[in-house]
């Protein structure tokens, strides 16, 4: 979890010092390897890593589920953000 968010503020940051804001930018969550053992519950990980509750997808990207759904959101969310 600690990993997780470190990841998420330096995103934050970096695109900060690029002059944008994460939270104006379309964006989704993937938890991947969702297929380990002991994994959190989705729920833990998005009350910490999804205040904003943008999308959310589990996925399990080395054999592919949760990959094609996961993009797919990202792209609704581009086009709802070119459309408002």
């Amino acid at each position: 979890m600690d990993a997780n968010l470190e990841s998420l503020e330096n995103l934050r940051h970096n695109l900060q010092e690029q002059g944008f804001d994460l939270d104006q930018l379309p964006y989704v969550i993937q938890y991947n390897k969702r297929d380990m053992p002991e994994v959190l519950s989705v729920e833990e990980l998005s009350s910490h890593l999804n205040p904003t509750q943008v999308p959310e997808f589990e996925a399990v990207a080395i054999n592919g589920p949760g990959v094609f759904e996961t993009l797919k959101g990202l792209a609704r969310q581009v086009i709802k953000k070119q459309r408002g």
